[in-house]
């Protein structure tokens, strides 16, 4: 055979080699970017108006489906709940708390409240992680929590935004007029005459998700926070 047919063969053969190999590691990457995707809900449709609060909190890490892969966002929030899942927002830009995987899947974020000033016991001692939380006692918490790791600078630029205040003002605990303002004004912006903000309703876990989610895009998008 002459030489010059030879390198011509062996140049198609190592043409040929370097496409199948550059063909596969393509492929091999492409497959795993796919196995990322965010679990779906068959609770949860594009349609819902929580829809956008349910895929920002499993990025965040807010949130895991409960069971059969639903989200129950109407379902009422525990103490426990609403704490775990502000701790996993703190996690997200900060330090692990406490040591998972010892006692109750909560344990440590109660623990973390308590110390951190977020959530106290009642006359008794008890922590009540189990007991619904209301949307004011939400709203309390999350001040306290804004307050307490310095968040305030990060909704500076939402003051004055809103001007209507909420139809049932009077009806909120007077400890908690002030933390529901702050939200009224920098997270939920209400403007409608006759809004009502239930502060004695217990907060739903879409409700929840909602605010803290809000939270996360101010803080970590560094955007402003989403609107229905």
């Amino acid at each position: 055979m002459k030489k010059p047919l030879l390198k011509i063969i062996l140049a198609m053969l190592i043409l040929t080699l370097w496409i199948f190999l550059g063909g596969c590691a393509a492929e091999t990457e492409i497959s795993a970017v796919n196995t990322e995707d965010i679990p779906l809900m068959i609770d949860v449709s594009p349609d819902d108006w929580f829809y956008r609060y349910v895929m920002t909190g499993l990025r965040f890490g807010l949130i895991e489906d409960v069971d059969d892969g639903r989200f129950e966002p109407d379902r009422n929030v525990t103490r426990a709940e609403f704490i775990t899942m502000l701790g996993r927002l703190h996690e997200y830009g900060n330090e692990t708390i406490g040591t998972p995987g010892v006692g109750e899947i909560y344990t440590h974020y109660l623990d973390w409240a308590v110390e951190t000033g977020l959530i106290q016991s009642n006359v008794h001692g008890d922590l009540m992680p189990n007991a619904y939380i209301t949307r004011e006692q939400m709203a309390m918490i999350v001040f306290r929590y804004i307050e307490a790791f310095e968040l305030r600078a990060y909704f500076a630029s939402y003051w004055g935004v809103g001007t209507a205040l909420f139809s049932d003002y009077h009806d909120m605990s007077y400890s908690a007029r002030g933390p529901i303002e702050f939200l009224r004004v920098r997270l939920l912006v209400c403007d409608t005459p006759g809004s009502l903000f239930r502060p004695r309703d217990y907060t739903t876990r879409a409700e929840a998700l909602e605010i803290l989610v809000r939270i996360c895009s101010a803080v970590y998008d560094l955007k402003h926070p989403m609107g229905h």
